[in-house]
């Protein structure tokens, strides 16, 4: 299985430069989610990673996507949330409710 990513050109660079060669650079975030929506049709992708800020204003219509999708903090640091997503899902995996 091949990793994608779908991003601005400097997180592009930066995953090319690491050995990824499916990168998809983007200037919008329709166009975001277009190219996750031909990724997610791909037999031979296992992994979409895109920046938070881009899954933070397409997060109602990723629902809809099989595929798992990373978000990553992009040049401008992470985004600042009250809760870690992280800590989120692990809650959730094990039945514990957040307050």
């Amino acid at each position: 299985m091949k990793i994608a990513v779908v991003g601005d050109s400097d997180m592009i660079v930066g995953f090319r430069l690491a050995g990824l060669d499916e990168t998809y650079e983007i200037k919008s975030d329709e166009e975001g989610y277009e190219k996750i929506k031909m990724l997610d049709e791909k037999d031979d992708i296992g992994l979409i990673i895109i920046p938070e800020k881009l899954g933070e204003k397409i997060r109602p219509k990723l629902k809809d996507i099989k595929k798992f999708i990373v978000e990553v903090p992009d040049k401008e640091g992470p985004i600042t949330r009250e809760h870690d997503p992280v800590k989120i899902l692990v809650r959730k995996a094990v039945g514990i409710e957040l307050k």
